[in-house]
């Protein structure tokens, strides 16, 4: 079971795609800043070409980076991706790769372009619970990124890539807690 539906598009549009914030709650991730508080803000596109053998996840910082960047929480973020958004919860970190492609996106800033990264090689740290897990990224250029998506993928400045910007859109929340709160 996904917390997406799938949704179609104009004939020129990104293969279906499913898309949601995630509004993440400190307490739900293991690994923290001690200086670190409240919740941290995702943009989650998860994509479904039809040529793919496994779904292609975009992942990105919203306006509360650097503390809770994607770029320091990506484990855990894939690994919340993963359960309630691609339907497989509680897959062990070395198993992510099954389930999907996964691409880090970092919006416009300024003087800085827009930069997409693929994220592989999940290798867990033997001796830490909850695990700590050591990933291997990539860079990609926008037309490899595209070519992974099936399609056209829009362009984002930070100032615009924001939960309410988001809303705007109609671009569903989810607000993700820890365990038992």
């Amino acid at each position: 079971m996904s917390f997406f539906s799938r949704r179609r598009g104009s004939a020129d549009a990104p293969p279906p795609s499913d898309e949601a914030v995630l509004v993440i709650d400190q307490y739900a991730l293991p690994y923290r800043s001690p200086h670190w508080y409240g919740h941290a803000d995702y943009h989650v596109r998860v994509f479904r070409p039809v040529t793919a053998p496994k779904p292609v996840v975009v992942m990105g910082d919203l306006d509360n980076d650097p503390v809770a960047s994607i770029t320091n929480r990506c484990p855990e973020v894939t690994a919340i991706v993963a359960g309630l958004v691609l339907g497989h919860p509680g897959v062990h970190p070395t198993r992510l790769e099954d389930h999907a492609r996964w691409l880090t996106y970092y919006a416009a800033d300024g003087a800085i372009g827009e930069r997409f990264c693929e994220v592989y090689d999940f290798d867990v740290l033997p001796g830490y619970e909850p695990p700590l897990v050591k990933l291997r990224y990539r860079d990609l250029r926008r037309d490899e990124a595209e070519d992974l998506v099936g399609g056209t993928l829009g362009r984002w400045r930070r100032e615009d890539y924001t939960v309410a910007g988001l809303q705007r859109r109609r671009v569903r929340v989810m607000r993700v807690h820890p365990a038992g709160s």
